[in-house]
């Protein structure tokens, strides 16, 4: 975590967080609750994802439709560790976690580090966009591909692939407007 070495500084054994402070008037369930939702649609979303590879149609080995749809398992992946992030945040805060040598100053309880904002909030947010743009590109060019007629293919594959490639630009979209209003509500203390 180098990137965020220069937030620390030694105190003795332990060590001090002098970097900025991410706090939110939303409780510790509700960012819970939002963690373990993000996580699940983006596994539903990957999951869809994994059974749409099993179909076995034209578009799926054209190179400008198929791009973008494979690029999609990355953020998806991506966003659900920022989920699980989340969720592993708000149990350590309830005290079931796993404790730290960091010294958090009374005024900051509840607060975020910048490590910990960035991993639970920024990373689901832009993971979820970055799902919604791929799977928008993918689901425009095969159904391009299905306009156009070029080739000799089944129409109920490529619907079936279509179809799939929509219910993950619908899970992204629900996710990315949750994880919008979330990171929304959060205010930077230095």
């Amino acid at each position: 975590m180098k990137k965020y070495g220069n937030d620390y500084r030694q105190s003795g054994k332990q060590f001090e967080y002098t970097g900025k402070w991410y706090g939110t008037g939303l409780s510790q369930e509700e960012l819970k609750k939002h963690g373990i939702l993000n996580t699940v649609l983006m596994t539903v979303a990957l999951l869809v994802y994994f059974a749409s590879l099993m179909v076995n149609n034209a578009g799926s080995r054209i190179f400008w439709i198929l791009l973008p749809y494979m690029v999609i398992v990355f953020p998806a992946a991506y966003g659900i560790m920022g989920g699980v992030s989340l969720v592993s945040f708000c149990r350590r805060q309830e005290g079931r976690g796993v404790r730290s040598q960091v010294i958090v100053p009374q005024e900051h309880a509840g607060h975020m580090t910048r490590a910990e904002y960035e991993k639970g909030i920024r990373r689901p947010a832009r993971c979820s966009m970055a799902v919604v743009i791929l799977a928008l590109i993918a689901s425009v060019t095969d159904l391009i591909f299905l306009v156009r007629g070029s080739g000799n293919f089944l129409i109920n594959s490529e619907l079936l692939f279509l179809a799939a490639a929509v219910m993950i630009l619908i899970l992204g979209s629900v996710t990315a407007v949750q994880n919008w209003h979330v990171k929304a509500k959060f205010t930077i203390f230095s």
